[in-house]
């Protein structure tokens, strides 16, 4: 079981803390929804190149940066006294490389070649380092400040707002960006996503964090990482189960590229069609965020992950069949329900930091990403296959593999009713 917030912390703090945390996370979400991964990006870069294979490239660098990163620097994070620098810092970061491509965009007068492909995905790249290191880092702080039995809540509660607001504005911002054929709507949505996720950095310097007495960071070199991930593996069956989950269910994510193109080639490549895609993905994780997170905070997220896994299953059999036997109309449910997506992988986050002390959060938050990379190096080739074989048999094959990682839930401990804490 994961530490409670300090007993130092008073009433005020605890309350000022969430509302806090609720403004950084629904800043961070309207950012989130101008560039959705499985609906913006790849549509930019088929502006750029259509190949199968490309496009299949992006999970696989997504989760790369997402997983090195962390995994690098968490020692650092768990001897920093402030979290919430980090936090601050990594946001804020995060809107660099899309201002970055918005200034290209408009150098570029909306035209820029085939080669711009890779100068993309390397600003793809250091997005997701900046990314990965933000995701421990908010996690981190969110086992420190704020009570096990009321996380879900609040991250419930940031969804629904952040959502409301995010969806509010696609539709009065997107509805008229997405107009224009070709690169130039994605110059103003970039600029958009940069902007505001530099304002979620700057919001979170509000929370009030009590300084850790830690001892001070001394950079370790990669080989040292990788050996202390292993160590954790091998010592704690608790956290390998959960990474053998997590490896099958992030399977999902490999064909995330793959469901925009799918659509839009049966919706005569319109664009407008995207913004309701956008919206539909972001009130379905609502739903789900509503969902899991009262199951978590009542049940333990155990059971929140005992519903996610099947659900997340079925969404590569649904998206193959509104493809196949449905109105173009109807695809927008694809995106509603794969919208349960990063809602199941701040579930298996949550349930890493209960397994374990405080102080250790950002190893086996790093752990757990670190294991989760591994199924993406086939993302380019799954790619390929899309483009050689068609969609059906890649997505029924994901849907099979996670289908995998549901059964093996029920074989999950819950850490609330057992001792499973880690100690150091």
């Amino acid at each position: 079981m994961g530490d409670p917030p300090p007993n130092s912390a008073s009433h005020s703090d605890q309350l000022w803390n969430r509302a806090a945390l609720l403004i950084h996370q629904a800043l961070f979400r309207v950012a989130w929804i101008f560039k959705t991964e499985s609906v913006i990006m790849p549509a930019f870069l088929d502006t750029i190149s259509e190949s199968g294979l490309i496009r299949g490239a992006l999970p696989l660098l997504n989760r790369a940066g997402q997983s090195l990163a962390p995994l690098l620097l968490a020692q650092q994070l768990s001897r920093t006294p402030l979290k919430k620098l980090w936090l601050s810092r990594t946001t804020f970061l995060m809107g660099a490389p899309f201002l970055f491509l918005s200034a290209c965009i408009w150098l570029g007068n909306a035209q820029l070649p085939p080669a711009f492909a890779f100068v993309f995905l390397t600003a793809y790249v250091v997005f997701f380092c900046m990314h990965g290191i933000n995701e421990m880092t908010a996690s981190t702080v969110l086992g420190k400040l704020i009570a096990a039995t009321h996380r879900g809540r609040l991250q419930a509660a940031a969804s629904a707002i952040g959502t409301t607001a995010a969806v509010s504005l696609a539709l009065l911002l997107l509805s008229r960006w997405l107009q224009p054929p070709g690169q130039a709507p994605f110059q103003q949505i970039f600029c958009f996503v940069g902007s505001v996720m530099m304002l979620a950095g700057i919001s979170s310097r509000l929370l009030r964090e009590p300084a850790d007495l830690t001892a001070t960071a001394v950079p370790q070199p990669a080989s040292t990482a990788f050996r202390r991930t292993c160590r954790l593996l091998k010592d704690d069956p608790v956290l390998r189960r959960l990474c053998l989950v997590a490896v099958l269910f992030i399977f999902s994510q490999t064909i995330f590229p793959h469901y925009q193109s799918i659509g839009l080639a049966r919706s005569g490549r319109s664009r407008t069609v995207l913004m309701h895609w956008v919206v539909a993905q972001h009130i379905g994780a609502v739903c789900f965020s509503a969902a899991s997170g009262f199951l978590a905070d009542r049940t333990g997220v155990r059971s929140a992950l005992r519903l996610l896994l099947p659900c997340a299953a079925c969404a590569p059999l649904l998206a193959a069949a509104l493809a196949r036997f449905a109105p173009p109309g109807w695809y927008w449910i694809t995106f509603f329900w794969i919208g349960l997506v990063p809602v199941t992988l701040r579930m298996q986050v949550n349930y890493a930091i209960e397994i374990t002390s405080r102080q250790r959060h950002p190893e086996y938050i790093s752990t757990l990403n670190l294991c989760m990379a591994l199924p993406f190096l086939a993302s380019p080739l799954i790619g390929g296959l899309v483009d050689w074989v068609g969609h059906e048999l890649p997505f029924i094959a994901v849907a099979v593999i996670v289908g995998a990682g549901a059964v093996l839930t029920w074989t999950m401990a819950e850490p609330r009713t057992h001792q499973l804490k880690t100690e150091n």
